[in-house]
């Protein structure tokens, strides 16, 4: 355990596939697809097809869709799924691509071949490899695919298994594997084709993996495109297995990455295994490679160096994905398990530099990650690159110092302290730029460039800085900036847009919120978006700011629709279709949502659709005027008409049209009738519509019309006139005689309508006043056996004529004649208030609705409808008891009519009278019998709700455990709460709260009603759920917060990587649990809120340990002060232990002047003491101060003598008086230090320091004070001091004022010693003189010796040979002799050397070469 907590790469399992319902048949690679760190998708194919979806933000709760399809791949980022079927009989494919949230169809192809890989390679691109080609497939616009590369003939035969691009897209990689060779099948072989876009080649290589990586080679501005690529190949019966990195389209003229390998070391035990996968972490430089068979090789990316290996699986892996936010990656394996990758940042440092020894790498690694572990690595490089004047690599570690180690105000001080010479750029410059160029800098060194910066009046460096967001606002430098300064707005906004378009939207929107107004205007802001293209950010801002929908505004309402029309009318359509604008120019905008396809839009705009309408009928276009009155929908009606009007078109057709369809008929006849256009009228009534007659009638009427033309107009239109309403209006106006003739013409043509024959028979009788004497007629004619007594049309007269005169003898007539139009007598009978005589007819006519109405409605007797219903037996009648009973609250009876009735229409009403009532026994009959019919959850629900209220707990239980429409919801569980059945209620919440959406709702309602343990105990059976989310977890956190406080930290500790922290965060805060708080502060990563709450809470929150661990994690340096004046007031005693570890962070200065100003120096002396090795002025002079006060001379004489960067001669003065003697003498020691020599050797003698005396005038190498020194001994007497002060000083002393001094003081005795010294001294100097010369002798004589040796050497060789030898024979010339030897007898040269003789071989004649070959 302890070696892997230590390893530098961890592991962990993220999810187990199996535990999700997922068959192990289908975990293998063409079931299983995981394009990115957000989705994992299986296929299915039994028990049905099926396609799984998971998200790693919540995988518990899977989506699984009845799909089938021969794979499927989620998009890397979105809820887009791509599926691939082959259609029958054929080898081609069909691909589409659904938006999964939207539930739409995004696009679909079908591929002439079959695709034999497929792989997203962006957002929204897809790469599909067939058995020749590689194509690339946008899911944007209707492109389709399109080739990009044919297949090299290495991959023939092969499965392919990856396919990968560059970030550019310009560098493709294909990688297969096939089967091994003959003699070594089992090693699987691995083939790559690399493909270069812009050169159009292929290159064909053995690899089992590759990925490629961006990398800055220092001296190049631009990133290189690196591969990287694993192979294991067998050749000439030996396995070689490599990983190599090379640079892809060098820079030319640009420094290049150097090609780099290394080996890859596989175990015996792994002799077959072979790279499946490879991926870079961008974020650490770092390559993972994973085999088949589980073994991990990590390796840094720019040396190509081994870091770690380890097996990381039992199982065969056969999948990865990159995890780039955390620069690590996701491996999936033959089991199941989804494993999760990631850097041990806490361990990878210390690794590589203690157990691998690579120092260099575990600095590199350090800065690249901002990693821990390497922090005196690199302050002691900084140290050696700045004591050797390097300061331009020493500011490059700092900015690159991981964690700010060195981004700190000592180091800008150090660079301060550097004295510039000549025209040297200054260190401290050459550090700020250097930052400068890597980023953003903190608070302290943005403070420090803009002081320089202000005192250079060079603030437009300012602008730039701040536009570029390189420096951090502090108020401090707005305190130090703002005088007299007043930003060029427009110009930071330019400089913002280059580099952050949407900082630049932030930062105009901040501008348009400024007191005061916008400093630039809106329509300026937008057109520097507009100039660069951005489209998007330009309607983001505009949306922001026309919120207010102002008329002034109009302009730019109008450009911001049609800016979207032209590129992205969705976003217009969007943007209409929310109405959140109505002063832009509609015309406009209307003709480009026309071009843009929008025509609804086009046409939805009332006043475009009048302005229409205006200009057709102003320019005599009446036939299109005709059109759009008829056809259109979205036209103001009142405003047209009334345009219509005051136009006085010759065509009154438009006005018809408007008229007719808007309920304008009145005004139409008036205007149709006052102009003089009665053809109009008589075409509307006759043509369009018949219906409306009475109302032109009635208004013809009001205008005086003639009664010829109304008659005309009546009997034109004939039987196509409603009658009654017809009727209704002249008898308002009292013109029923008008219609006379119209309502014979009915008669005579068989018309049965009993309004007309009652208009008719009144307007004859009651015209006369004889309605009595019409009756006695009548009843002469039907009631007597006459011919006519079975007349329906006099029956109907009768009656109505008894009705309207005379209704004692209604009943009567009802009771004896049978063949009259019921429903309609029955109504007028209604309409007459004649009841009895209504129920009557209504009965007799079996109209048992009609008849139970006016007992329910007009009788107003419920029981009597109650037997009338009893003896029809009608369901319909039933229901209207039922409904008459629940309106009067006699809801039992209601019931009941509603069961008999057989009735579940009305189960809402039910329901609510019923429990308003408390007849629940009631409510379960009805509530069964409905569900019977219907499928409702309300009723389901009611039903449980209804047995928990008459304790029917038996049925509730076996209700909820059988299937329902409902489905439990969250209803059930609720009437269970409020019958207090927990048991019941919990069953049904386990249900409910594995949905995210309904947990919420349960929590409240469980809260609300106090049942605060019966919720915790339901949240906590959540927890063992098997689609247990992460709601679950939270909401029983927030429960413990609010109610159970001491169960809350250990559901923390248990469950703290299944929590919603920031939800739970709040939780505490509110309920005031600090020391839970902190602790999710610190889960959170929120280490400065952490140490905050600490702080402020500290009887509840603090823990020293946890505190120390959490300080030195902040973000904002100011807690660090913060929590050194925490400590003071609450823990002192443990201040010095907290200093400790915040010693690299602080200021050491500051913290001296906290502790000065509390007056509590002493307190840190431990901290002060540990940390004066930086040598830091106020530390040093602090620590001084102390030792004075503590009158601790040898730990003063120790700071003194180890730390020299303080006030010496302050110090000294200020303690050369001291009452204690060692303190004069370390006062004496300091000016020793400081080289003040004289006044360090007066104080000695004052205190008759004799020894240290000598030693400083020996250690200032002064030879006047040495020797007033020695005068001074003979003044005093001191003749000890005189012999002791030769030998201290024996260096700067003279020999001859020595033995002066002696010699005339009687002193000679104690300079003897001195004296003999002297002698030995010079006389040994004289010796190694005389010694070095007689070597030096000695060598030359040597080797003269030996140059006479040589020589008689040479001689005794001439004087072996005879005296001549004959010469060797010339080339050419025979054996003659050689004439060339010297007379008199002169030696000859030596002969050639040759068997076994001695001697040189001959040399050819000086500057020629030699004849040739004896």
């Amino acid at each position: 355990m302890a070696a892997a907590a230590n390893a530098p790469i961890t592991m962990k399992e993220t999810l187990m596939l199996a535990s999700l319902g997922i068959n192990p048949q289908f975990i293998n690679f063409t079931h299983v697809t995981m394009e990115s760190d957000k989705y994992i998708c299986v296929r299915e194919t039994s028990p049905q097809n099926s396609v799984v979806i998971i998200d790693m933000s919540m995988p518990n709760q899977p989506l699984r869709r009845p799909i089938t399809a021969d794979s499927a791949l989620m998009n890397p980022n979105t809820r887009i799924l791509a599926l691939k079927a082959q259609l029958p009989g054929t080898t081609q494919d069909h691909l589409q691509i659904f938006n999964i949230e939207l539930k739409s169809k995004v696009k679909s192809h079908q591929m002439p071949e079959q695709v034999v890989f497929w792989k997203w390679i962006s957002n929204t691109k897809v790469a599909l490899v067939t058995l020749s080609s590689v194509y690339h497939w946008s899911i944007e616009g209707d492109a389709e695919p399109v080739k990009v590369f044919e297949r090299t003939a290495n991959l023939a035969n092969n499965q392919i298994i990856n396919y990968r691009c560059d970030p550019t897209e310009k560098w493709l990689v294909l990688i297969g594997i096939a089967p091994g060779p003959a003699e070594r099948p089992q090693l699987v072989k691995g083939n790559m084709q690399l493909f270069s876009v812009d050169q159009q080649r292929s290159q064909s290589l053995e690899a089992h993996a590759a990925s490629f990586a961006t990398f800055k080679v220092p001296g190049n501005d631009k990133d290189s495109i690196l591969i990287s690529f694993a192979t294991k190949s067998f050749n000439s019966g030996q396995v070689t297995s490599k990983l190599h990195v090379i640079e892809l389209g060098a820079q030319p003229g640009k420094t290049s990455f150097s090609k780099k390998q290394a080996d890859l070391f596989f175990p015996p035990d792994f002799a077959d295994d072979f790279p499946v996968s490879m991926q870079i972490s961008n974020k650490y430089g770092l390559i993972y490679v994973i085999t088949k068979q589980g073994l991990l090789f990590v390796y840094d990316l720019e040396t190509a160096t081994a870091v770690y290996r380890n097996r990381i699986s039992a199982d065969p892996i056969f999948l990865t994905t990159d995890a780039q936010s955390i620069g690590g990656f996701y491996a999936i394996n033959r089991r199941g398990q989804v494993l999760l990758a990631t850097v041990n940042e806490a361990t990878i440092v210390p690794f590589v530099s203690g157990q691998l020894n690579n120092l260099e790498l575990a600095v590199n690694l350090a800065k690249r990650g901002n990693l821990p572990g390497a922090e005196n690595l690199i302050v002691q490089r900084f140290q050696e690159l700045f004591s050797q004047a390097k300061y331009k690599e020493a500011a490059e570690l700092a900015a690159e110092s991981p964690q700010g180690l060195l981004r700190n105000p000592e180091t800008v001080a150090k660079f301060q302290s550097v004295p510039v010479q000549g025209v040297q750029t200054p260190p401290l410059l050459l550090y700020f730029g250097t930052l400068l160029t890597r980023g953003k800098l903190n608070t302290f060194e943005s403070l420090e460039l803009s002081r320089m910066v202000v005192n250079s009046n060079k603030k437009n460096l300012l602008e730039n800085w701040l536009a570029e967001d390189k420096l951090e606002c502090s108020e401090e430098l707005g305190d130090l900036v703002k005088v007299g300064y007043t930003p060029d707005y427009l110009f930071l906004l330019q400089t913002i847009l280059r580099t952050d378009p949407q900082g630049a939207v932030n930062f105009a929107l901040m501008m348009s919120q400024m007191e005061g107004g916008c400093p630039i205007d809106y329509n300026t802001i937008t057109d520097l978006f507009l100039q660069r293209n951005l489209i998007r950010e330009a309607t983001a801002f505009l949306l922001d700011v026309l919120k207010p929908n102002l008329p002034e505004h109009g302009f730019l309402q109008t450009k911001v629709l049609e800016i979207n029309l032209v590129t992205f009318p969705n976003v217009a359509d969007a943007i209409l279709a929310n109405g959140m604008f109505t002063h832009y120019d509609r015309p406009r905008i209307a003709q480009l949502c026309e071009k843009a396809g929008l025509y609804l839009r086009a046409l939805q705009d009332p006043e475009i659709h009048f302005k229409y309408i205006e200009s057709a009928a102003k320019t005599g276009q009446i036939k299109e005027v005709e059109r759009v009155t008829r056809e259109s929908n979205f036209y103001d009606a009142e405003k047209t008409k009334n345009f219509l009007m005051e136009a006085k078109l010759p065509d009154a057709r438009p006005l018809i049209n408007v008229c007719d369809r808007f309920g304008f008929v009145p005004d139409l006849t008036h205007y149709l009738y006052t102009n003089n256009m009665l053809r109009y009228i008589e075409g509307y009534v006759q043509k369009v519509n018949p219906g409306n007659a009475p109302l032109v009638v009635g208004q013809l009427l009001d205008d005086e019309c003639p009664e010829d033309f109304i008659k005309g107009l009546i009997l034109s239109v004939r039987s196509l006139l409603p009658v009654e309403p017809l009727v209704e209006e002249c008898e308002k106006r009292n013109r029923l005689r008008l219609l006379t003739q119209f309502l014979e013409h009915l008669v005579s043509e068989g018309s049965q309508d009993v309004h007309v024959h009652n208009a008719l028979a009144v307007k004859a009788f009651m015209t006369a006043d004889l309605p009595h004497e019409l009756i006695e007629l009548l009843e002469k004619i039907v009631l007597q056996n006459s011919a006519f007594s079975g007349n329906f049309n006099l029956q109907n007269l009768l009656i109505l004529t008894a009705i309207k005169a005379d209704t004692s003898r209604v009943m009567d007539y009802v009771n004896r004649l049978d063949n009259f139009d019921g429903p309609a007598v029955g109504e007028v009978a209604v309409e007459a208030q004649l009841y009895e005589e209504a129920y009557a007819i209504f009965k007799k006519f079996n109209l048992n609705i009609q008849a139970v109405n006016v007992l329910l409605d007009n009788i107003k007797n419920i029981d009597r409808a109650v037997e009338f219903a009893f003896r029809v037996e009608e369901d319909a009648v039933w229901s209207q008891v039922a409904m008459a009973q629940l309106r009067d609250g006699l809801v039992s009876d209601a019931i009941e009519s509603f069961i008999r009735a057989d009735d579940t229409d009305h189960f809402l009403e039910v329901i609510k009278a019923a429990q308003d009532a408390n007849v629940y026994h009631d409510l379960v009959k009805y509530l069964l019998m409905v569900r019977q019919k219907k499928k409702e959850p309300k009723v389901d629900s009611e039903l449980v709700y209804a047995y928990a209220k008459i304790d029917c707990l038996g049925e509730i239980e076996e209700f909820i455990l059988m299937p329902n429409v409902a489905n439990l919801p969250n209803e059930v569980c609720f009437a269970c709460v409020d019958a207090e059945e927990f048991r019941l209620a919990q069953i049904c919440g386990l249900n409910i709260i594995i949905q995210v959406d309904d947990l919420e709702e349960v929590s409240e309602y469980y809260q609300n009603r106090g049942c605060f343990n019966e919720l915790i105990s339901l949240m906590e059976s959540g927890l063992g759920l098997e689609r247990a989310h992460m709601g679950i977890f939270t909401e029983l956190g927030v429960l413990y917060a609010r109610y159970r406080p001491e169960k809350l930290m250990e559901h923390i500790k248990l469950f703290s990587t299944r929590l919603n922290i920031p939800k739970l965060i709040r939780a505490c805060d509110e309920q005031q649990h600090w020391k839970e708080l902190t602790y999710l502060y610190v889960q959170y990563d929120e280490f400065d809120n952490a140490a905050t709450t600490v702080m402020n809470h500290s009887p509840e929150a603090w823990d020293h340990m946890l505190f120390k661990d959490t300080i030195v994690k902040v973000a904002n340096v100011e807690l660090y002060y913060k929590a050194v004046h925490f400590y003071l007031k609450e823990h002192p005693d443990l201040i010095n232990d907290t200093l400790n570890v915040l010693a690299l962070r602080v200021d050491h200065t500051r913290v001296v002047d906290i502790m000065r100003k509390a007056g509590h120096l002493r307190l840190v002396k431990p901290y002060m003491i540990s940390v004066q090795s930086n040598n830091v002025p106020a530390v040093n002079e602090a620590l001084n101060e102390i030792y004075i006060e503590e009158e601790d001379y040898d730990r003063l004489h120790e700071s003194i003598e180890l730390h020299d960067n303080f006030d010496m001669i302050g110090l000294a003065q200020k303690i050369e008086k001291h009452e204690l003697l060692e303190m004069r003498r370390v006062a004496a020691s300091i000016y020793k230090k400081a080289g003040r020599w004289k006044q360090s050797i007066a104080l000695s003698k004052k205190d008759n320091h004799y020894k240290d005396c000598m030693e400083t005038c020996s250690q200032s190498g002064d030879r006047e004070l040495s020797e007033d020194l020695l005068g001074y001994f003979i003044e005093q007497g001191k003749k000890e001091c005189f012999a002791a002060c030769l030998f201290v000083c024996y260096d700067v002393i003279r020999p001859d004022v020595a033995l002066e001094l002696a010699w005339m003081n009687n002193m000679i005795d104690f300079a003897f010693p001195y004296l003999l010294q002297f002698v030995r001294e010079y006389t040994g100097k004289v010796d190694e003189l005389m010694k070095d010369k007689l070597e030096a002798l000695k060598v030359v004589k040597e080797k003269e010796k030996e140059q006479k040796d040589t020589v008689s050497q040479q001689n005794m060789y001439a004087q072996l040979l005879p005296l001549a030898l004959p010469a060797p024979p010339m080339p050419g010339m025979g054996g003659g002799s050689f004439s060339g030897g010297m007379s008199g007898g002169g030696y000859a040269p030596p002969p050639p050397m040759g068997g076994g003789g001695m001697g040189m071989p001959p040399m050819p004649p000086f500057g020629m070469p030699s004849m040739g070959s004896y």
